[in-house]
């Protein structure tokens, strides 16, 4: 009888040698970035497909507490793990979705003798990522008439689904650290727009998301305390 599929497995390998990402989160985070790289394996692991979405507001804060770290320093970690290409990079960006390539490289022994193959990374975008401009219809030259119109529009709509990609959370708290205001109102400024799917209050889109920050919540009383700011330098190597 044929082996029922099975989208999830029990382990994933974890080798002894130092990768760059581990030694990345390590040095910034101590073992508080060793725990998330580990339980951040282990849950996709143990999710179907091993990737997982955080776009959601439930799914996110559902996810941040499987893996045992807060929002913040979470978000933060997997903003590195996006630049080094341990979690697919676009994917994350564009999506919010978590998915590493080499962990699903390295299970697909696990799924040789299953009855269904592992996904693919391509298959994952499909879900996620919108087709590219170029991809929406067919050359300019080759469409008459009102046709014509219509493709333009379609070209316009992917234009403006694709010109801006809104920050994470853990962008968003480094950009006002770096720049002398406090955690606190960089989450309450994230908060805002993104419950406002990143419309600002006169109903207009948000281009560019640091512009935004600094003309509307860089005032004094979204400042840093000396004390919190000291120590944020402290622990980035910016003072002994």
């Amino acid at each position: 009888m044929a082996r029922p599929e099975k989208h999830d497995v029990d382990y994933f390998p974890f080798y002894v040698k130092d990768g760059k990402t581990l030694f990345i989160l390590e040095t910034q985070y101590g073992c508080k970035g060793t725990g998330f790289f580990t339980n951040l394996m282990r849950f996709l692991c143990q999710t179907p497909d091993h990737y997982f979405c955080i776009n959601d507001e439930s799914d996110r804060l559902y996810f941040f507490a499987k893996v045992k770290c807060d929002e913040v320093s979470g978000s933060a970690m997997l903003d590195i793990m996006a630049k080094t290409g341990k979690i697919h990079t676009h994917l994350w960006v564009s999506g919010s979705v978590i998915v590493s390539p080499d962990l699903l490289l390295s299970l697909s022994d696990a799924y040789s003798k299953r009855k269904n193959s592992i996904i693919t990374i391509d298959e994952i975008i499909k879900k996620y990522v919108s087709a590219p401009v170029n991809e929406v219809s067919a050359p300019v030259n080759e469409i008459k008439g009102a046709d014509n119109t219509q493709s333009k529009v379609k070209k316009s709509k992917v234009k403006k689904r694709i010109g801006f990609v809104p920050p994470t959370i853990g962008e968003v708290v480094s950009y006002f650290t770096e720049k002398g205001y406090s955690t606190e109102s960089a989450k309450k400024a994230f908060e805002y727009y993104n419950e406002a799917k990143w419309y600002d209050s006169k109903g207009s889109q948000v281009r560019n998301w640091k512009q935004k920050m600094i003309a509307v919540w860089f005032k004094d009383e979204n400042k840093e305390k000396t004390d919190e700011r000291t120590e944020f330098l402290r622990r980035h190597g910016a003072v002994e």
